[in-house]
């Protein structure tokens, strides 16, 4: 029994520390999203965090996905070149990992989209997403934001998905309801959403119609 104890103690160690790393990039991420400028030694900071946590244990679907994460950033920022190969590589192995978490499945398209330049393979992600959480709002807030980036180059199914997930969106919680609102102003798309709602056959529940009409569609 002290034999098999001593076995499994230098893996629980590894697994410890792995979380370590997974809790420090994950801390940059976090950070990143509310900051105006990250400097390179934060992002060389954290990709050594990620890629040690993914090292360490790849076996976990969410180092998979935090190291791709930090490594979108370092190409965004111009820190860092990553081929297709390797983003795919990390994505497909979480999703391998964890077939049923919808999350993954948009992490997946948004590189798809915007790394990859290719978003009608993202809007499969996200078909396959929705498959396992039809309101997983992963998955909705980046149908709205992908759309919306490629939507003249969109195909008319994929058009149609952007069109029920702003619907969904719009009676979803205030984080995916504030999303919309985002990406509506981010991609100049206020009069195509406004007038998808303004010729909507079935009505919407009044708490949603007033959101709509004082917040998302609000005359300026």
């Amino acid at each position: 029994m002290l034999l098999g104890l001593g076995c499994l103690l230098p893996l629980v160690f590894n697994q410890g520390v792995a979380s370590a790393y997974h809790f420090k990039s994950s801390y940059y991420l976090n950070a990143w999203e509310v900051k105006t400028k990250v400097d390179e030694i934060e992002y060389r900071d954290a990709y050594s965090a990620a890629i040690n946590a993914y090292e360490r244990d790849s076996s976990s679907p969410h180092y998979r996905i935090t190291l791709s994460k930090v490594m979108e950033w370092g190409v965004y920022l111009g820190f860092d070149s990553f081929s297709n190969d390797e983003f795919n590589r990390l994505l497909s192995g979480a999703i391998a990992l964890r077939h049923n978490w919808p999350a993954a499945y948009s992490d997946y398209g948004f590189n798809l989209a915007f790394y990859q330049d290719k978003p009608d393979l993202a809007f499969e992600q996200f078909r396959i997403g929705l498959e396992y959480g039809p309101f997983a709002p992963e998955v909705i807030q980046q149908i709205l934001t992908v759309g919306f980036a490629y939507w003249p180059t969109l195909s008319m199914d994929d058009k149609y998905l952007v069109f029920d997930s702003i619907k969904l969106a719009s009676t979803m919680n205030h984080t995916t309801r504030n999303h919309l609102v985002k990406v509506v102003g981010l991609y100049d798309k206020k009069s195509l959403v406004c007038s998808y709602f303004d010729y909507l056959p079935e009505p919407l529940p009044e708490n949603t119609t007033n959101w709509i009409a004082h917040s998302l569609c609000k005359k300026t």
